[in-house]
């Protein structure tokens, strides 16, 4: 018989399953068991004594914590909230009883009927107080920011409902609408439709299977709230004119509103429950003594996977990214929030940005207000002390920033950047120090510990950083000193170092990840050069006990000997990751081998992976890590949260067949294959599919995937990277076609067409981004691009690596130079010419989900 432990929050009382220790048979309840029952459990109490979590031999808690099994006793659940709100809620019951006394004293004639709407008054701002607790517990998950790259509260509503017609469902067109997210943190007291004229739903059926009880249990948030707001505001109005203007922001949505609400929740009800839609219309459910349980039943907060299929649903999208007229806020707690404008104006007052948002077009900087992220570009010393100046006194808005050093920098400049970061309420930072030359750093290189470097590591002890980004941050070994033995522990939970790694790095980047134990997101080295051998760095991810992103560019060079390699290192972690990228496999593949484990151990929660090696005894074989009888009866649910999925090394022939029953139920946003994998092109589902990249791909399966998508009449594809793959007549009709918004054109191959055939023919209507990394690439290529000038976006930029810029010396030096007009004509639009490691990842920072490395 299973023993039980009975607990005990209010009225509630469980019997919770008691769990035995396997090496000291000590009997207890592991604190996520009870947060199951109890999410809101603080700490717990037995007959009157607090319990304190059981702790091993060292003097440790336990993780997971764990309560001591008490049979003859009642444990109590306590949550220092609920205290907290029974003080606000005596607080609101005492200003309404004097705000009663009053009324009465001028309403005596009327004393039966203000009585009872105070009493409705009451009872429904209770109920809708338990509507904004409920959200608030969905909304309170504290990850990074880039979790949450686009709001997460959301409802579809039809869209004419006047003209609604359930039998016809199909024929229907449906519109999504964002929710603000206000709350505690501004003046009102309910979610609001953002000022926005929604977005058209482009496949209703798909979308209603996919997001359908969570679309439900907004909606019927939306109209508790709108009912609440109708019921009480007369009262309101009679009792308090500063309640009422509280509560005309949920009023402020028409009554064609609620009807729409209404017709959506009915159908989505029908829908869900299998039965037919077909007198949806006179069924709609007016009770408003909905139970509230029943109301949040399928409500549930969205993961990062599922936000990032969101976008591909929505026909008319933003341009510029500005959701659902939408601004991302974090609260002082560091939890995301999307507000409406007005809502932010209140948390962020415009007055007090105005002199630093000044200052930061002069630099020629860019706020994105809905972020919350500045991105700038400082060219001397006075410039920086001024900038950082300003973000620490006048940019509370400003909780993102992304600044790049171009110019001399020395030491005391970084001293200050570092003070002036915790000074101010960044959150998420990205330092680039533009050093791209060795030439100049080796008078710092032979003074280790002494070098400009060393102050950065200010910033890991930064208590409100929780994302920090180096990018081009070379030797940052021999540039710093030891961390002190005294120093605590960092609060960071994102680390990205991009750039070249030597063996003077290892030791220290080591270090820094040892001393950052809450890290959830690292990604390391670098995307186009290897690196050299890293072996601390590899034992330092085994410690991170929290690691859910991983991405590790080339920390490996291609002739790594396997004997220096031990399995014994866990170089991915030892916990389920959500992203796993590795471009190097260093070690050895195989049934034990540290990849295979770390797959094993994330069949369930992946949601990226990435895997690249140039190495020839590098084999991925899938059936070490999904067992036949585990493929065949698991329903096909094994990597189902993936969305973007990158192979480019061997794979097994048995490999290959599991993969290929695989791909045609995953909904991938992005799909990468190389030369072995080439067919398996063929069995992606176009549905969701918006980029894809392909290596050394055979002409035969390129044209199978270009006939495939010219059938599809789902597919949206927007951005398609192409390396080393010929250029033939199926593939320049499907770039043709398409309306790409950004192509990289890596070593393409010379087939039926050449790359100034396709530059010629090219969709250039909504095209963003174009890098060319081609021996191709000249005159002729620059005229054919200049000649279609006007046809470019206004946000088009043309990326050119140096290689590139090489084979036509002098091209992009002089924009004055006629050439028949057509640089001149080209300079109007952004040419860029980048070292190719950064070329791919600016790339890849569209492609990839947010904060990409």
């Amino acid at each position: 018989m299973t023993l039980r432990q009975r607990f005990q929050q209010s009225d509630r009382v469980e019997l919770l399953p008691v769990r035995t220790d396997k090496i000291t048979g000590v009997l207890y309840t592991r604190l996520t068991d009870i947060l199951r029952v109890f999410p809101d459990a603080s700490f717990f109490r037995v007959n009157g004594g607090v319990l304190y979590y059981l702790e091993d031999e060292n003097e440790q808690e336990y993780e997971p914590k764990r309560i001591a099994h008490h049979p003859d006793d009642t444990i109590d659940v306590d949550h220092q909230q609920l205290l907290k709100q029974l003080v606000h809620l005596l607080q609101e019951q005492a200003e309404a009883k004097e705000r009663d006394e009053r009324m009465l004293a001028e309403l005596a004639a009327a004393k039966e009927r203000d009585e009872e709407m105070l009493r409705l008054q009451r009872q429904t701002i209770d109920r809708l107080i338990v509507a904004q607790q409920r959200v608030e517990a969905i909304l309170v998950q504290n990850y990074e920011l880039h979790e949450y790259p686009i709001p997460r509260l959301f409802v579809i509503l039809p869209d004419s409902y006047e003209r609604w017609d359930p039998r016809n469902f199909l024929a229907e067109r449906f519109r999504l609408f964002f929710l603000c997210e206000c709350d505690d943190h501004c003046d009102t007291s309910s979610e609001q439709l953002a000022k926005h004229e929604g977005y058209e739903l482009t496949r209703p059926t798909d979308f209603f299977d996919q997001y359908g009880p969570y679309v439900l249990g907004t909606l019927r948030i939306l109209k508790h709230c709108l009912a609440v707001a109708a019921l009480v505001s007369p009262a309101i109005a009679l009792a308090d004119s500063s309640a009422k203007e509280v509560m005309d922001g949920i009023k402020s949505l028409s009554e064609s509103t609620m009807a729409a609400v209404e017709l959506s929740i009915a159908f989505l009800q029908k829908k869900l429950d299998g039965d037919a839609v077909a007198d949806v219309e006179g069924e709609v459910r007016t009770d408003e003594q909905e139970d509230e349980d029943d109301m949040f039943r399928e409500l549930a907060a969205l993961e990062g996977a599922d936000l990032r299929r969101l976008d591909t649903f929505l026909r008319n999208k933003d341009t510029d990214k500005i959701l659902g007229n939408l601004y991302r806020i974090t609260t002082e707690t560091g939890h995301v929030k999307w507000v409406c404008f007005d809502h932010y104006r209140q948390v962020y007052r415009e007055t007090t940005m105005a002199s630093f948002l000044q200052s930061v077009e002069s630099n020629g900087g860019v706020f994105e207000a809905h972020l919350g992220k500045v991105t700038i570009t400082l060219k001397s010393s006075l410039a920086a002390k001024d900038f950082f100046s300003r973000l620490s006194t006048q940019a509370r808005a400003v909780t993102s920033l992304k600044v790049s050093f171009d110019w001399s920098f020395g030491s005391t400049d970084l001293v200050m950047l570092v003070d002036k970061v915790a000074q101010s309420n960044i959150r998420d930072f990205e330092l680039d120090l533009m050093e791209r030359s060795i030439i100049g750093r080796i008078g710092s290189l032979l003074r280790p510990g002494k070098g400009r470097y060393h102050s950065l590591l200010g910033l890991l002890s930064n208590p409100k950083l929780r994302g920090l980004a180096f990018i081009h941050v070379d030797f940052i070994g021999p540039r710093t000193s030891d961390l002190p033995a005294s120093f605590r522990s960092s609060l960071l939970q994102s680390f990205h170092h991009s750039g070249c790694i030597a063996e003077l790095d290892d030791t220290r980047l080591a270090e820094i990840i040892t001393h950052c134990p809450h890290l959830v997101d690292l990604r390391l080295g670098s995307i186009y050069w290897h690196s050299l051998d890293v072996p601390k760095v590899d034992r330092a991810i085994g410690t991170l006990t929290k690691l859910e992103r991983l991405h590790r560019y080339h920390l490996f060079c291609d002739t790594t000997s396997d004997t220096n390699l031990s399995n014994n290192t866990a170089p991915y972690g030892d916990t389920a990751l959500r992203e796993l990228v590795d471009t190097s496999l260093p070690y050895p593949t195989g049934p034990a081998s540290p990849l295979e484990v770390s797959l094993r151990r994330s069949l369930s929660t992946l949601e990226v992976l990435m895997l690249q090696s140039t190495r020839n005894n590098r084999t991925l074989d899938l059936t070490s890590i999904i067992s036949p009888t585990l493929f065949y009866y698991a329903d096909n649910v094994l990597f189902s949260r993936l969305t973007h999925l990158e192979i480019i090394l061997d794979m097994t022939p048995a490999s290959l067949d599991i993969m290929s029953s695989l791909l045609p139920s995953l909904a991938l946003v992005h799909a990468g294959f190389g030369k072995n994998a080439s067919h398996l092109i063929t069995r992606v589902n176009l549905q969701f599919l918006k980029s894809v990249h392909f290596q050394d791909v055979a002409t035969t399966d390129i044209e199978q995937f270009c006939h495939s998508v010219h059938q599809s009449t789902t597919c949206n594809m927007e951005s398609i990277r192409l390396l080393r793959v010929p250029l033939g007549l199926e593939l320049s009709r499907l770039l043709v076609s398409l309306r790409l918004r950004r192509l990289f054109l890596d070593e393409p191959i010379r087939g039926n067409e050449s790359l100034d055939d396709l530059l010629k023919g090219l969709n250039v209507s909504q095209l963003e981004q174009l890098l060319v990394d081609s021996v191709e690439y000249n005159w002729e290529s620059e005229a054919v691009l200049a000649s279609r000038s006007d046809e470019f976006t206004d946000e088009f930029v043309l990326h050119l690596p140096y290689a590139t810029k090489n084979n036509m010396r002098d091209v992009h030096k002089s924009k004055t130079r006629d050439m028949q007009g057509s640089s001149t004509r080209l300079a109007r639009h952004q040419v860029r010419v980048l070292d190719y490691d950064t070329a791919l990842r600016e790339y890849n920072s569209r492609i990839w989900p947010p904060s990409h490395g």
